[in-house]
């Protein structure tokens, strides 16, 4: 009996241990991708200080002289708030872009890297989206759609499951200087291989990019 109780209580120290470890790693993990994620945004706002200087010191005769070139680079930081059914949390993303001329506009190949948290739950998603966007007459606003999905990775402690989030974005870049534009847009998402049911996502993103080679 004394063997049983000891082998028992063996048994659970060592699944208790192994919990705690799979915990550990899972905290370690998450506090990486925090602290890359906070370097990532150190480094879009050290970038935009240094433009700082030429993007409200140009002066543009006509808003003509303003225009997304092809070859052009973005770099993007945005937030939003995610609305799934009925309940809400908070995200932040950086995105990249590079954009290259097309019939009647331009093609774009974007990436995003978002973290959002709510309540214990902690959410990364890397997508890939393609674009297409068009100058609206003479004006430095550009209309875009975009098409795409990635993976998301979704963590609760030391327990992690992946989702497939698919669907387009509608949008409006508006520059304020050839380097630096406002942009604003409706994402919709559909995230398939939940284990419940897919479901549907609604964003309303809007964020700051600024522009390399442009």
């Amino acid at each position: 009996m004394r063997l049983n109780m000891t082998t028992q209580f063996s048994g659970l120290s060592f699944r208790r241990n192994l919990f705690c470890k799979f915990n550990q790693r899972a905290e370690l993990k998450k506090d990486f991708f925090r602290m890359t994620f906070a370097r990532l945004v150190f480094i879009f706002f050290h970038l935009l200080m240094v433009f700082a200087q030429n993007l409200f010191a140009q002066q543009n005769d006509s808003s003509t002289a303003i225009a997304l070139k092809s070859g052009a680079i973005e770099l993007g930081l945005a937030g939003s708030m995610t609305i799934v059914d009925g309940s809400s949390r908070a995200t932040a993303a950086i995105r990249t872009g590079l954009f290259k001329s097309a019939p009647r506009g331009l093609f774009g190949i974007e990436t995003a890297l978002t973290y959002s948290h709510a309540n214990a739950l902690d959410l990364i998603d890397w997508e890939v989206l393609f674009s297409w966007q068009r100058r609206f007459k003479k004006s430095p606003i550009y209309p875009y759609i975009a098409v795409g999905g990635g993976l998301r990775q979704e963590h609760l402690g030391s327990f992690s499951q992946a989702r497939y989030p698919m669907g387009l974005n509608l949008g409006i870049r508006a520059f304020i200087a050839p380097q630096a534009a406002i942009r604003t847009e409706y994402k919709f998402r559909r995230v398939l291989h939940d284990p419940v049911k897919s479901f549907s996502e609604h964003q309303i993103v809007i964020g700051i990019s600024i522009f390399f080679k442009n």
